[in-house]
């Protein structure tokens, strides 16, 4: 499995309890979130392959914190 960051752009800003409740649900698969601003989230995971780990972080960071993803996008 390769590592790869993911810029997940969001329809809105996250208040500090979604923020919370990203970091607190995090999944097995992802290794890491970080706010990047108050929209964007930069998800660290492995995957096999970079479409994979695309998904995989617009899954992750929708379902731990509820908010509709506006764009994905790997980041070299």
């Amino acid at each position: 499995m390769t590592e790869y960051r993911v810029a997940v752009t969001l329809r809105r800003r996250l208040d500090e309890k979604e923020v919370g409740q990203m970091h607190a649900n995090r999944s097995a698969s992802v290794s890491e979130y970080e706010m990047e601003d108050e929209d964007v989230v930069m998800v660290t995971l492995h995957a096999p392959n970079a479409l994979t780990a695309t998904e995989t972080a617009e899954i992750q960071v929708q379902r731990a914190t509820g908010v509709e993803i506006a764009a994905t996008q790997l980041v070299p």
